[in-house]
């Protein structure tokens, strides 16, 4: 299988069939940047902030690789989205593909211990027009359909079953990751998986439907493997509004990777009197107007002390983005914070800057981490990043 590699925001010169454009250009616009060369009859593609694999019509493969280590993207991914171990051998993949697979695998082996300790199950309310009186009467609907023939009674009724959204989108997650191309050994698995819920409705849920899940002590132990169904499906995912998913492709966003394990390090550091939020819902302007989502605010016992913005761009040395400030400080303003905190990804130089903002007390201050680390002096960077963060807002 030939392989076509890109890297983050780069140019890089192709040569497609015109049904592999044609995919690109219809299915995955926005993500993938083409236009034609201006001389020649290539084209050239550029993946953005979008990192993954994606398989072409034609059979070839894209694969988007990030500017990072593959070590410590996955290690990202892994904070980001709460996996609950971080194995040793996850370090030494250095493939895209390698990692999809990994994940794959460890969500089979969640999934499978599930199965065998006993799925979740929930009453769920149906409707049913009876041969036998079954629950409730709806008197309505009964009159309405069985006005001439009294053979049948249109009952609601609650039953215990196991085909409840938790499950649900287990197998939706189980059969699309089936057709990936995968080693033999995993895609079975995943199969035997699919066919073990076939009593289980197989939706089509998006990331976003994750988040309205509600757990409590009887589906607690479901959140982690619902973590990875929220990875696969804004992988897979072409349109988030309209749920649309392909076996063909998998990208990781990482402009929200970056927000979302900011974040998630942060939340895993914070001290007993902080709580950590991502994307909090404040407005700007009185009676709830112009709304806002700041990427992270912390609290000290319910006020917000500072307001924090990520931005996975390169920033050069002694530079300040007058729109990232201007943005910013309206968080600040929002939340009634004086401390802000601007996040970005070391790329040249550490960047460690403020402004004191005139005729008023709020700070602005730049920061960087450094993701190109050796993964062991990654995380222990990120860990004293927090501590860094906390202590000065203890201060």
């Amino acid at each position: 299988m030939e392989t076509i590699l890109l890297r983050e925001y780069e140019d890089q010169s192709v040569e497609l069939s015109e049904g592999d454009a044609d995919f690109i250009l219809q299915e995955l616009a926005g993500k993938i940047l083409v236009h034609r060369e201006f001389r020649g009859k290539g084209y050239i593609l550029n993946p953005c902030q979008y990192v993954g694999v994606i398989g072409l019509p034609s059979g070839r493969r894209l694969e988007s690789r990030p500017k990072i280590p593959v070590s410590n993207l996955f290690y990202m991914l892994a904070v980001a989205f709460q996996l609950p171990t971080f194995r040793p051998e996850f370090a030494e993949l250095d493939r895209l593909d390698e990692i999809l697979e990994f994940i794959a695998a460890f969500f089979a082996e969640l999934v499978e211990e599930r199965i065998r300790n006993g799925l979740y199950r929930s009453y769920v309310e149906k409707e049913e027009n009876a041969a036998v009186v079954r629950g409730r009467i709806s008197l309505i609907e009964d009159l309405r359909l069985n006005y001439i023939l009294r053979h049948r009674t249109y009952c609601r009724y609650d039953e215990l079953t196991w085909d409840v959204p938790e499950n649900q989108v287990i197998r939706q997650v189980a059969h699309f990751l089936s057709g990936w191309q995968f080693r033999p050994e995993t895609r079975l698995r995943l199969s035997q998986i699919d066919t073990e819920l076939e009593t289980v409705t197989r939706t089509q849920f998006t990331a976003s439907d994750i988040h309205r899940l509600n757990y409590h002590r009887l589906n607690e132990d479901y959140r982690p493997v619902h973590q990875l169904c929220r990875l696969f499906l804004e992988g897979s995912s072409f349109s988030e509004g309209m749920g649309t998913f392909s076996f063909r492709a998998f990208l990781v966003d990482m402009n929200k990777l970056f927000e979302e394990f900011v974040c998630q390090t942060l939340k895993l550091k914070a001290r007993r009197m902080f709580s950590v939020h991502l994307q909090h819902r404040v407005y700007l302007g009185r009676d709830e107007k112009v709304v806002m989502k700041p990427d992270i605010l912390i609290r000290n016992r319910g006020a917000v002390i500072l307001a924090a913005d990520c931005k996975y761009k390169q920033l050069e040395s002694d530079e300040f983005k007058n729109h990232d400030v201007y943005q910013l400080l309206a968080y600040c303003t929002a939340t009634g914070t004086h401390d802000g905190l601007l996040i970005y990804p070391l790329h040249l130089t550490s960047n460690r800057e403020k402004v004191q903002i005139l005729n008023t007390e709020t700070c602005i201050r730049q920061i960087t981490i450094d993701l190109r680390l050796e993964l062991n002096k990654f995380v222990e960077s990120c860990n004293l990043f927090a501590d860094e963060i906390f202590a000065h807002a203890e201060a």
